[in-house]
């Protein structure tokens, strides 16, 4: 049985977004994956919280609806999955989700400790009970974790999610704000796409005449809680010390330059997490690889929880 598919609002930030319209950015991301769950193969799709997960299958499932660019080509029937819904949980768990060749399963985490992934359980076949060609598997840090600890077949695909590229972001807020607007969300929010959304509904509410500066306030208090549950999923002491290193610098900095400043040989493991939490970028220049917390309303957040304001 499919889970109900969520409404797409784009004027609401808790909302998924979906369909030719309304799905900005990652769109390489996504033929990639389509193009691997054509092939039959399974992917590990993890990533932070409100990073996007939910809205990327809910995209998957959707394209893979439209008519194939080659007709004579058949089309590949999904089934969307909310494991959070107890009943769709123990329907997958015992074999009893129904036949598809794509199996899209979200919020994975609920399966982490009731789900044996050892040897071919990642795997999507007919011998493992999920008549599926395919399954993405998506959850956030207990999942993957999970996962990885209980041998994960190393075929299944690893999918780590991030935090928008800038020309994404910029989409994202798009280009009916007055300039000085988007930047000013931009400059607030990074390029975190749960973060801009509440900026932009923050400056929607308060109407034309917006005090800009208010706005963003307003969001930032109401991101407060998020910013906890985020930093909650930051677990080990090096991860916590980059974090803390890289939001304290403010600007981008070598990967070498900050496992240097704290004294170690390498900080990637650390630095992998911290990307795919969402909570710094990490992107290529002509001089090399560079990190950065990008997003100035979590680190403003940050530095008050550090100095007990």
């Amino acid at each position: 049985m499919a889970s109900a598919m969520p409404d797409c609002d784009p004027a609401d930030p808790e909302s998924p977004a979906y369909g030719e319209k309304n799905f900005v950015g990652r769109a390489g991301l996504v033929r990639n994956l389509a193009t691997r769950c054509g092939r039959g193969e399974s992917v590990l799709l993890f990533g932070g919280p409100k990073l996007g997960k939910t809205s990327l299958l809910l995209q998957l499932n959707w394209l893979f609806s439209q008519p194939p660019a080659n007709t004579s080509a058949r089309r590949l029937t999904t089934r969307y999955v909310d494991l959070r819904d107890e009943s769709d949980c123990e329907r997958f768990i015992t074999g009893r989700t129904g036949r598809c060749d794509v199996l899209l399963l979200d919020n994975c985490d609920r399966l982490a400790g009731r789900y044996p992934p050892r040897g071919p359980g990642l795997h999507a076949n007919e011998g493992n009970g999920h008549p599926a060609q395919s399954i993405v598997w998506a959850g956030g840090r207990a999942w993957r974790e999970y996962a990885r600890n209980e041998g994960a077949g190393p075929d299944l695909v690893s999918a780590p999610l991030a935090i928008l590229l800038a020309g994404e972001a910029a989409a994202l807020v798009g280009s009916d704000l007055p300039s000085e607007h988007a930047a000013a969300l931009l400059a607030s929010g990074g390029t975190h796409p749960y973060v801009l959304n509440v900026l932009k509904g923050s400056l929607a509410a308060a109407g034309p005449s917006a005090d800009l500066d208010n706005a963003i306030r307003v969001a930032g208090q109401r991101l407060a809680p998020f910013f906890k549950f985020c930093f909650a999923e930051v677990q080990e002491p090096v991860e916590r010390a980059l974090l803390d290193s890289l939001v304290r610098q403010g600007n981008s900095i070598s990967p070498r330059a900050a496992a240097r400043a704290l004294g170690l040989p390498t900080i990637k493991p650390a630095a992998d997490t911290l990307c795919y939490l969402g909570l710094i970028c990490r992107w290529n220049l002509n001089e090399g690889a560079r990190l950065h917390a990008n997003c100035r309303l979590f680190n403003g957040w940050y530095l008050a929880q550090a100095t007990g304001r």
